[in-house]
């Protein structure tokens, strides 16, 4: 279900139809405007076409503007209506309102503050019908378009919901933040949702790490030269570029903040304007931005605006560590083997039963990029019938390593002590740490307080 972003603007005055339609579209360049002079024909036009919005003129022959509004409402409580007209009346203005009509206007030459309310009428529609397809979705169980995740491997039903999650907010104008560590699949989900959004229409991505201000501007929006013999030379933006499909920006978190206001005003007024150029253009593309860093934090230090952070969260999906992920291990494990062996020409070797549980308690640093490493290295020194399982028991050791803390750990001499030395060096370090305080110390090694006087009476005797 596609969002509408569809506007109908009814009013007997051609002239006036003609020219709110021009201007609509040159300030809300996002929609797409229908015009009816006819007010007898209204309901069947919303009947054909899914509007988001409706103008209408309250006074028109056959059909008044309010007789027209109580009927939309009526029949189609999901489109918003906003009266404008030449009666300058309170009380009609105050009936309207009462009556479901979403804001009240009077014919000006100056639309600007109509087309402001068109905009965020349209925003409060989109976010009404996301709201209701979301719980539709997640109400069924079901997907529309499993095709879409075929690009993820898994079996877990915290990761099934996020796709029905994804599913349900795909067609949202608004923008879509992707959060997850390091090789969790962000760019997988980003490419799900453009299989959803638009898979006829381009598929642009920019990873942000690095960018200043001034590339990541020109990188959007291109830019125009203008030669002194007149030519033109034209660099082509991703805004562009992207069409009415995905622009995907990776590593969000990194852009910097004068950069961040850039992104801003793009995503708020879905237009941009080539450099050197006076003309602006509608972004018709859907904005997917995804990062490993906590934003909240970022913005807490004053390294990520507030105002764009919380216009990103609109719609959010948090990816799961695959440490969280147990009942894809054995599946991804396959998946990589027949990978890699297809890569490497070899023999596609068995998977051994015993080794997707031996990773349960393995943390995976390195996520699906690890993973996949891991299944690489072992089929190159396979034997082409058994999966060689040492870079999984090599990683799984040296993770314990590096987790255990020194201390942890006794360091024994190159000639082991005997028993009875060892009694009393831990006698000895138990009274150090204590200040020779015996019932602390007895404790501190599990003993009684008579217990360890005793030893401590034959160690001093011995």
């Amino acid at each position: 279900m596609k969002l509408a972003r569809n506007i109908l603007l009814v009013d007997d005055e051609a002239s006036w139809l003609r020219t709110l339609a021009v201007t609509l579209n040159r300030l809300v360049p996002e929609a797409e405007i229908d015009t009816c002079v006819d007010s007898r024909q209204v309901l069947n036009r919303l009947q054909v076409g899914d509007y988001a919005l409706v103008l209408l003129d309250l006074t028109m022959p056959f059909h008044s503007g309010e007789e027209l509004l109580g009927m939309i409402r009526a029949e189609h409580p999901n489109t918003r209506v906003i009266i404008v007209t030449g009666v300058n009346e309170v009380d009609t203005a105050v009936r309207c309102i009462k009556h479901g009509a979403y804001d009240y206007f009077i014919k000006t030459d100056n639309v600007s503050d109509l087309a402001h309310t068109v905009r965020r009428a349209l925003e409060v529609v989109g976010l009404e019908r996301n709201y209701l397809h979301i719980k539709e979705r997640f109400l069924s169980r079901t997907l529309d378009n499993p095709k879409a995740f075929n690009n993820i491997l898994t079996c877990e039903p915290a990761l099934l919901d996020q796709f029905r999650y994804l599913e349900a907010v795909a067609f949202s104008p608004e923008p879509l933040l992707i959060h997850g560590e390091s090789g969790t699949g962000k760019s997988e989900f980003a490419r799900s949702c453009h299989q959803l959004f638009s898979p006829e229409q381009p598929f642009v991505n920019l990873n942000l790490a690095g960018i200043n201000s001034d590339t990541f501007e020109l990188k959007l929006c291109g830019r125009l030269s203008h030669k002194p013999n007149g030519e033109v030379d034209a660099v082509t933006g991703l805004l562009h570029q992207a069409g009415s499909g995905v622009l995907y920006l990776s590593e969000i978190g990194a852009l910097p903040l004068s950069a961040q206001i850039t992104l801003l005003e793009l995503i708020e007024s879905r237009s941009y304007s080539p450099q050197g150029s006076d003309s602006r253009f509608p972004i018709k593309c859907k904005f997917v931005v995804s990062t490993q860093d906590d934003l909240l934090t970022l913005n807490k230090a004053g390294e990520f605006r507030s105002d764009l952070l919380y216009r990103l969260r609109a719609h959010k999906i948090r990816l799961p560590r695959l440490a969280e992920r147990p009942l894809d291990i054995a599946m991804l494990i396959n998946h990589f083997i027949a990978e890699a062996a297809e890569e490497m020409s070899l023999s596609a070797p068995q998977q051994p039963r015993d080794l997707a549980p031996k990773l349960l308690d393995y943390d995976f640093p390195g996520n699906l990029n690890e993973l996949k490493g891991m299944v690489f290295d072992a089929v190159s020194r396979s034997d082409g019938v058994t999966l060689n399982i040492s870079p999984f028991m090599e990683a799984i050791k040296e993770h314990k390593s590096l987790d255990a803390a020194p201390g942890d750990h006794i360091i024994f001499p190159k000639s082991l002590p005997t028993l009875a030395q060892m009694n009393q060096a831990l006698i000895d370090e138990a009274m150090s740490r204590t200040a020779n305080n015996q019932t602390a110390a007895a404790q501190m090694l599990g003993i009684s307080q008579s217990a360890l006087s005793r030893r401590l009476t034959k160690g001093q005797e011995n």
